[in-house]
């Protein structure tokens, strides 16, 4: 599956990592900040794999790449919707890092983008499962 990725700060490199390990085809990556893109390809040994386009435009990547499937949106968080809701629009399924959204409004309006075009939507929970995360939320207290 040809697959995109829209930010490339933090947690882009779970996104990266995903995408290697289920053989996704990465078409190309895009962030405002070229050097993030570049840092984050390096991490990956990808560097030098000029099959992956780089972009600073997400509307100007798709329209060049119209054989994306599935692109992961991992900007910051209050740019989310608007990125999902043009990505539906161009038929493409997205995982959208969490949040969703930023207001019930959007995130419905998501649902309902995604519905209409018949694509599936995600949101990232990555840490779901992760035992260090939930035993940092616990506080256990030692008997007195």
């Amino acid at each position: 599956m040809k697959y995109a990725l829209i930010g490339c700060g933090r947690i882009a490199t779970n996104h990266i990592k995903a995408a290697l390990n289920n053989n996704l085809e990465i078409i190309a990556v895009c962030d405002v900040v070229e050097e993030k893109m570049e840092a984050l390809l390096a991490k990956h040994n990808l560097e030098s794999c000029n099959s992956i386009k780089r972009y600073v435009d997400y509307k100007k990547m798709l329209s060049e790449n119209e054989d994306i499937k599935l692109v992961s949106i991992a900007t910051e968080s209050g740019l989310h919707a608007n990125i999902a809701l043009y990505c539906i629009e161009k038929n493409i399924n997205v995982i959208i890092e969490k949040p969703m959204a930023m207001s019930i409004s959007d995130a419905d309006k998501i649902i309902a983008a995604a519905e209409r075009y018949k694509v599936k939507v995600s949101a990232c929970h990555q840490n779901r499962f992760n035992v260090e995360y939930w035993l940092s939320l616990i506080h256990i207290s030692e008997p007195t």
